[in-house]
């Protein structure tokens, strides 16, 4: 008994250890200065969507690069115990998460210069349909026309299908 005790009281001052504060709220007086919008990644330890997100679409080199040239991201692990501000209250990631109604991950969430949620990514996405998502964002196509007529207009699945043919070719 008193190793598992150990062991827990442990594993809660290394948790306390490696939590981070984030100020949300001095981000976006930020991103106003800078033209970078904001951009949260909601993900939680144990979630095979949220580690494929983070492994396969944040990762990949177009992705890094549309992000960085255009947004300003901050990743919340809910599992964590970060303190985040957000418009005034500091809270836990899984507190703000339930807060703004998106207690789903791994879920993106773009914020306006007012820290209003302006375009919500609910799910795992791949590198293609994140990069999309990123534009139609960020060109404000959201406030117009859905993601699914955008994807249309840019004639989203012919592309789709000329890349992974590509990819295939190259393969082999």
């Amino acid at each position: 008994m008193f190793k598992k005790t150990t062991l827990l009281i442990s594993l809660l001052f290394l948790t306390f250890l490696d939590a981070q504060e984030i100020n949300i709220d001095e981000a976006v007086k930020l991103s106003k200065k800078t033209n970078k919008p904001i951009l949260l990644y909601f993900h939680k330890i144990g979630c095979s969507y949220c580690n494929s997100m983070q492994a396969f679409t944040l990762e990949d080199d177009f992705v890094i690069e549309f992000i960085q040239n255009n947004y300003k991201i901050f990743h919340i692990n809910v599992s964590r115990n970060d303190q985040i501000t957000y418009k005034g209250k500091t809270s836990g990631g899984l507190c703000l998460a339930k807060d703004v109604g998106y207690n789903f991950y791994p879920s993106v969430l773009f914020l306006d210069d007012k820290a209003d949620i302006e375009y919500a990514s609910l799910g795992y996405k791949s590198e293609n349909e994140f990069l999309v998502i990123l534009e139609y964002v960020k060109k404000g196509f959201y406030k117009t026309m859905s993601l699914d007529f955008y994807k249309e207009k840019i004639d989203y699945q012919s592309n789709l299908e000329d890349e992974i043919n590509d990819n295939r070719n190259y393969n082999r």
